[in-house]
């Protein structure tokens, strides 16, 4: 039995792996694409929360916008609890029965939730 010709052994062990990096290149971008959104998303939210609480002009109103835009163009599954901590925020944040350190201290709570872990 006759293994053939090294050339030939290197020509399909090359096709075999032009077939996997074809097979699977396009789950592992839509993966990176996936995480990149999310953290933008997160990134975003903390900015929004962050003008809130300093009461910039209209900020509670842009985050209010944002929210409902980003829950209505949101198709991953990983971004839910992102968007429902900010309506989290965005509720405490119209609620004027709570007193301002309160408020500050639950919306620390919250921002620490949707803080990036060190994996990502």
């Amino acid at each position: 039995m006759e293994i053939g010709p090294i050339s030939e052994w290197v020509a399909a062990i090359a096709e075999i792996l032009a077939v996997v990096v074809a097979l699977f290149l396009p789950y592992y971008t839509a993966y990176k694409a996936k995480k990149h959104q999310q953290r933008n998303l997160r990134l975003v939210l903390q900015k929004l929360v962050q003008a809130a609480v300093a009461d910039e002009p209209d900020s509670v109103k842009t985050l209010d916008i944002f929210l409902k835009i980003s829950f209505l163009g949101n198709s991953d599954p990983a971004n839910d609890n992102l968007l429902l901590v900010g309506n989290q925020v965005l509720a405490l944040l119209k609620d004027s029965a709570i007193s301002d350190p309160v408020k500050q201290d639950r919306i620390n709570d919250l921002l620490g939730q949707v803080q990036p872990s060190l994996e990502n």
